[in-house]
């Protein structure tokens, strides 16, 4: 028992340690970069079909943020490291001296099989209360995207909205 309690300390060590890391080294990231989406083809997917479905239902489209793109790769690699699923402390985050000017955070998560689409991750968060309202929240003017596909095939993501 003592083997496995160290190890998991190790772990959780490991995560914090990157995870200050990610929040740190978006200091060097831009808070947004209006008229430029994502390069990558499944977060530009993403990014796309949230800001059509804010689109078709009057919202005014979001930014794509590389801050909020590494805060959330940097979560879903966490999440599928540990295979733990739950939210980061996004409260932390908005305190941080990297995301002062910030006024508001939220978060979608999902873990999933390997072949998910970006439209069955977006079909799935607009069938889900919660989720929908983060993707069709006014006060949220920014958006990044990030995901990890973990050895066992799934495929972990993370989406974090901000308003700046």
């Amino acid at each position: 028992m003592r083997a496995v309690t160290t190890s998991v300390r190790k772990r959780v060590a490991i995560v914090v340690a990157v995870l200050a890391i990610g929040v740190g080294a978006s200091a060097c990231f831009p808070d947004i970069t209006p008229g430029i989406g994502p390069s990558d083809p499944l977060k530009r997917d993403m990014f796309n079909g949230m800001n059509y479905d804010r689109a078709v239902r009057g919202v005014p489209q979001m930014h794509y943020s590389p801050k909020l793109d590494n805060l959330a790769g940097t979560w879903a690699w966490s999440m599928a490291s540990l295979y733990g699923f739950g939210h980061q402390n996004l409260g932390a985050v908005l305190r941080s001296p990297e995301f002062a000017g910030w006024y508001t955070l939220g978060e979608n998560i999902l873990v999933g099989p390997g072949h998910m689409t970006a439209g069955d991750m977006e079909r799935a968060w607009m069938n889900s209360p919660g989720h929908r309202a983060n993707i069709l929240n006014g006060n949220f003017n920014a958006v990044g995207v990030g995901y990890w596909r973990a050895p066992d095939g799934r495929l972990w993501v993370a989406v974090n909205f901000g308003g700046i």
